[in-house]
């Protein structure tokens, strides 16, 4: 009997701490279950309605504090050792999940950037061809890469030099017949070309702010280590200058 009961609280113990301790940020906080195998553990109590931090202590006496304050202990952050718990009514509560899904949501819909595929074809009817560049302007707003796919039908044998010849005055044509509705895009290159076919990609505007953030800070950083630079040498030019004051008066 005290082997079987030795193992289950082990177990309890053993659960709560992979639960609670594993280094791992939790999706959302979360309400926090006191059991006789966690109550003993350790974790930073933070009063969220008075925002200030009530100390270390273990789950068992911030379970009664929540208790005498009518409050509901909650798992904030499990990342750190030991874990941060806070106590905090029903509501806040729903309003800090509720921020913290769409703050996640939002950071997902930024790492993955869809693709907009769209096939076209040198004689497609002006009417078609406005709506699907209406759709791909529609797919770019929201953050996707756009590929354009100028599909231009069957090989060509090298030695059909008439026919290659053609082909290529086709691909010519339909460019620039598209060359307005491309130049509204910000960037636009080209992927592959072939005489079948010449793909062409938008990338992502999210990428471009991306990297318009990085220069921008690549920019302030060569900006300050001119202007230390230019500090230095002004420094360097009034000490030569009054090392020479000294040697022509020590010399008169």
């Amino acid at each position: 009997m005290i082997r079987r009961f030795l193992t289950s609280q082990l177990f309890v113990s053993t659960r709560f701490v992979s639960q609670y301790y594993s280094k791992k940020k939790i999706l959302v906080p979360s309400r926090l279950g006191v059991t006789p195998g966690n109550q003993h553990l350790q974790v930073n109590l933070f009063d969220d309605e008075n925002k200030q931090s009530l100390g270390r202590m273990s789950l068992n006496e911030a379970q009664k504090l929540a208790k005498f304050r009518e409050l509901i202990l909650v798992l904030f952050d499990e990342s750190h050792d030991p874990p941060d718990v806070r106590l905090m009514t029903g509501k806040n509560l729903a309003h800090i999940r509720d921020e913290t899904r769409a703050n996640k949501k939002r950071e997902l819909s930024n790492e993955k950037i869809a693709d907009f595929a769209l096939r076209l074809r040198p004689h497609i009817a002006d009417k078609d061809l406005l709506t699907k560049l209406a759709n791909a302007k529609a797919a770019y707003a929201k953050g996707c890469s756009i590929r354009f796919s100028l599909d231009f039908g069957h090989s060509i044998d090298e030695k059909e030099t008439e026919k290659l010849a053609a082909r290529a005055d086709d691909q010519k044509a339909f460019l620039a017949r598209l060359k307005p509705h491309l130049e509204e895009f910000p960037k636009v290159h080209t992927n592959s070309k072939s005489v079948r076919s010449i793909i062409l990609i938008v990338p992502s505007k999210l990428l471009a702010e991306k990297s318009t953030k990085k220069t921008d800070k690549s920019a302030d950083v060569q900006q300050g280590e001119a202007a230390e630079e230019e500090s230095k040498s002004i420094d360097i030019e009034d000490k030569n200058i009054n090392i020479s004051r000294n040697i022509r008066r020590k010399s008169v």
